[in-house]
């Protein structure tokens, strides 16, 4: 089986980055009036924004559904020389559907109505939805995958949800003839067997806690899951039962002085921080199929509209499905974290998708369901389109100058074509009906061949620097292009108290890194007589690498020092366990 999977942009999401920004909301602050989870601003209380409630399947400029179910028949001789004369022939269905999230109007309205009733206030106002930090998305069924024998729930497929409500992700399916016949008896029934669950993640600031939270790192070493070390990884439920056993062994101790009524927000917050501290995101479809263990039957789980947690429209500190790898921990001896001050975190929403009663609607409506036999393919062309993934946007304005995309495509004539289009901001302005490549028909009687092409990017950073990458194949309608780098955050931490115990005046941190052919540092000073606050320094490394370069410098009472350095791959430097001297 062929899967193809690309998110689509009715917008070009441009100024995602700065709009997130403006929209930090207080995290610990929110409401749930209608069934609509809203968050006030941090710069404007009166002000909120929303989570949206539900995903749908895309509509068009006229209002119909973005979906197709066409079945095709291709007519060859066939191989058997019997005497039969009426014989099986080739074919298969091709399943195509946008789907998109959002929230209908009048929920909207709802809420907000319901919100200044709640609050007493009617100068509070619902401005919009939540500018999302990223999304992803998993298709779960048992019908489309390519295993045969008795269906198994499977995570067929995953990617990257748009951030911005309203926009939409499309997922196109070959199947062969069996699989086209049992989807369609699927369509007719009251929940066919296709599900999608998105899984957004937003930023907001947590309130600020008289609390402290004591690790004991060598109990957490003595846990069983902690055991297995970076080999094995865990899906975020796992997670949760291995931070609860830490705290049930006294691993972990929290000691908090607040009412009950915050408890549940500082517990998230706190496992938030145990998250970051002890695990490594890793999107589903990068782990090993052999270690994958229960994924779909957890998304199965989420999506459960009368149990899982999409039921009471949670939100909640770890990703639906995502999984987590254990970091390298070489930290010993003992740590405390204190939550004292207001802290930037992340938060995760849920939308789910079923197709629901679509064949019931529109089963003998031939735009939707068809079978046809195919005709002639030479003046058939084929239209890739290239699409901007939201994190790269504001890339343009911060590192990159300009990415150059290359296809190639082989025909089956011998000939070839290639196609070049130069993408920089002024091109992102110009929307998605510039972004596109086409190449044509020349010999290509191989339906499946054509389908197939290769491309390349060639990345011109700002400063003089370039990557590069390798041809790569693909046969997908659409090029997802994000940036081959990721942004991380080495966070610093220690007892500002032991420090001056220490008599620490100063400590400089200093952070080194590869990116691609140079080399960057970044640098940052601490002082332990200066308010207590979070500290870290954010690096950008090449997709896949982790490892990084530091140097700690203390500065003692009388002009002496201490230093050390090394390598690390943990994103975690702790500042108050100095070297001897």
């Amino acid at each position: 089986m062929r899967k193809i999977l690309f998110p689509v942009l009715a917008g070009m999401l441009i100024l995602v980055h700065a709009g997130a920004k403006a929209q930090q909301v207080q995290i610990d602050r929110g409401l749930q009036p209608a069934g609509l989870w809203c968050f006030p601003l941090e710069t404007d209380p009166k002000k909120y924004v929303y989570i949206p409630s539900s995903a749908r399947l895309a509509t068009d400029d006229t209002g119909r559904p973005q979906f197709s179910f066409v079945r095709y028949v291709m007519n060859t001789p066939g191989e058997s020389s019997g005497a039969a004369t009426i014989t099986a022939a080739q074919g298969g269905a091709i399943l195509h559907f946008l789907v998109l999230y959002e929230t209908p109007k009048e929920q909207v309205e709802a809420a907000q109505k319901a919100l200044q009733e709640l609050l007493k206030d009617e100068a509070v106002v619902l401005r919009g939805p939540v500018v999302f930090k990223e999304g992803r998305f998993a298709l779960v069924s048992s019908i489309l995958s390519e295993e045969s024998g008795k269906p198994e729930r499977s995570l067929l497929t995953a990617g990257r949800a748009p951030v911005l409500e309203g926009n939409r992700i499309a997922l196109s399916f070959d199947l062969s003839p069996e699989k086209a016949t049992l989807l369609m008896k699927s369509f007719q029934m009251a929940t066919p067997d296709v599900s999608l669950v998105f899984d957004m993640a937003f930023e907001g600031l947590t309130a600020a806690y008289d609390a402290d939270l004591f690790i004991d790192w060598t109990e957490v070493r003595k846990s069983q899951g902690f055991q297995a070390g970076g080999s094995l990884y865990f899906v975020s439920a796992d997670v949760e039962v291995m931070f609860d056993e830490l705290f049930r062994k006294n691993a972990i101790r929290l000691r908090s002085r607040g009412s009950d009524a915050t408890m549940e927000t500082l517990l998230t917050a706190v496992y938030d921080k145990l998250l970051q501290l002890m695990f490594r995101p890793v999107e589903p479809e990068k782990i090993p199929e052999s270690q994958r263990g229960g994924l779909a039957d957890a998304i199965y789980a989420l999506i459960d509209l009368k149990k899982g947690p999409l039921s009471s429209r949670k939100t909640t500190g770890f990703g639906a499905y995502a999984g987590y790898q254990l970091k390298e921990m070489k930290t010993s001896g003992k740590s405390l974290l204190s939550f004292n001050h207001r802290a930037s975190v992340e938060r995760h929403a849920l939308i789910s998708f079923n197709i629901g009663d679509f064949h019931k609607r529109y089963g003998h409506d031939a735009n939707y369901f068809r079978t046809f036999n195919l005709g002639d393919p030479a003046f058939q062309q084929r239209e890739l389109r290239v699409s901007i993934d939201g994190a790269l946007l504001p890339e343009f304005e911060r590192y990159v100058n300009s990415v150059t995309l290359t296809l190639h495509k082989a025909h089956q004539s011998g000939q070839e074509t290639f196609r070049e289009v130069v993408l920089d901001r002024n091109m992102v302005d110009k929307g998605p009906s510039s972004l596109r490549m086409v190449y044509g028909w020349d010999g290509d009687n191989d339906r499946s061949l054509w389908l197939q092409y290769r491309y390349r990017t060639r990345w011109s950073f700002k400063g003089g620097g370039s990557y590069e990458t390798e041809w790569q194949p693909s046969d997908a309608p659409m090029i997802d292009l994000f940036a081959p780098y990721e942004r991380r955050t080495i966070q610093i931490l220690g007892s500002l108290e032991a420090l001056r115990q220490q008599k620490v005046r100063a400590v400089i941190v200093q952070v080194e890194y590869p990116f691609f052919h140079e080399r960057r540092r970044e640098q940052v000073v601490i002082r332990p007589d200066r308010k207590e606050e979070e500290w870290g320094i954010e690096v950008t490394l090449p997709l896949g690498k982790f490892d990084y370069s530091y140097s700690l410098k203390w500065i003692l009472e009388g002009g002496n020092s201490l230093s050390t350095a090394g390598t690390d791959s943990s994103g975690v430097l702790f500042i108050d366990e100095l070297p001897g001297p």
